[in-house]
């Protein structure tokens, strides 16, 4: 049975963020969705389960899967839980949706600390030459990210 129960997937709660705790766990789980990290059909940690692991009040867990269903993200089962719900168009628009958000943020944040896009354009060599940039140039553009 401890089989069954495996990692559904890591993240922390930043108790000194802005953003509310339910929005941080909201997002972790939209984001290990988006990214493949959960799958089609896979069962998400039950909320009690969920609760207890992040010590937040199951209410706020309710609120969050109940969001994601309308969202369309996961789907329950009365009785058996709730279940990732992938539609592949909305997983490839949505993906490109938050790494533009993403990078808008990034490049605000940039901006106001004064680098220049040569800064910024070094920096992201580093990174993607680290990373096998190809490969991550490639799932870029596959996602539609190539209208520059």
């Amino acid at each position: 049975m401890k089989q069954e129960e495996r990692t559904f997937f890591e993240f922390k709660i930043d108790v000194k963020s802005a953003l509310p705790v339910y929005e941080q766990v909201k997002r972790a789980i939209k984001l290990a969705i988006l990214s493949q990290r959960l799958k089609e059909g896979e069962k998400l940690m039950s909320l009690r389960e969920l609760a207890l692991k992040l010590q937040i009040n199951p209410n706020t867990i309710i609120k969050i899967y109940t969001q994601l269903e309308v969202e369309g993200y996961v789907y329950s089962r009365p009785g058996a839980g709730y279940f990732v719900k992938v539609d592949k168009e909305k997983l490839k628009k949505e993906r490109f949706v938050l790494f533009e958000k993403e990078t808008q943020d990034y490049i605000a944040k940039v901006i106001e600390l004064g680098y220049s896009f040569d800064d910024v354009l070094e920096i992201l060599k580093r990174y993607f030459n680290r990373e096998n940039d190809a490969a991550n140039f490639k799932n870029i553009e596959d996602t539609g990210g190539s209208n520059a």
